[in-house]
């Protein structure tokens, strides 16, 4: 019985230990496997300062599409936005926190309260970036990845739905299907009541 209590203090043997795996469902197609496995924390300074842009350009708004509550296409908004970080030397470390911490205190509130409607923009977390800049120590990559792991579900529920529209058109009502508001605030009360 000692033996048993000891191997779940085991540290190996903890959650945030494990690697994260990505799931073949949905995450396996179009590389966004890598975006619900890791942090994109630095990008390689080859090719230029153009290149080096639009890198940071593409890593910005891969994980704003990926994240749950968002639109599946960005707008012209959303890359002059993640220009406008990249002009200001905004690190992408922060950036990648700023969404993940955002996306997160959206999805895990409280269930009395009333949802929120989906976010429309990359703008609207522009005032959590300029949080942790004012915070002089940069973001702990460790709980980046817990928030990451908790988002996860969501977001792999996401890809699948717009998986799912592809093959299947984009008349989800017919198929019995309710929309993206709905079935991730169902899901968020299932996650919140197994706690």
């Amino acid at each position: 019985m000692e033996s048993r209590s000891h191997s779940r203090l085991d540290p190996a043997g903890r959650l945030r230990d494990q690697p994260l795996l990505p799931l073949p469902s949905a995450s396996s197609v179009d590389g966004e496997a890598s975006l619900s496995t890791r942090i994109q924390v630095v990008l390689s300074a080859e090719g230029g300062p153009q290149a080096l842009q639009r890198r940071y350009v593409q890593a910005v708004l891969g994980r704003y599409l990926w994240l749950p509550d968002t639109p599946s296409v960005c707008s012209r908004h959303d890359r002059r936005r993640a220009r406008a970080w990249f002009e200001e030397e905004v690190p992408l470390v922060v950036v990648e926190a700023a969404l993940l911490l955002a996306a997160t205190r959206r999805a895990l509130r409280e269930p009395y309260l009333a949802p929120l409607p989906r976010v429309r923009a990359l703008h609207y977390f522009a005032p959590v970036v300029r949080e942790l800049l004012e915070n002089p120590k940069p973001p702990d990559t460790e709980y980046l990845v817990c928030l990451l792991r908790r988002l996860r579900p969501l977001a792999e529920l996401k890809l699948a739905w717009r998986r799912h529209r592809e093959l299947y058109g984009s008349d989800s009502e017919s198929a019995g299907l309710a929309d993206d508001t709905t079935q991730l605030s169902e899901l968020r009360r299932c996650t919140r009541s197994a706690r």
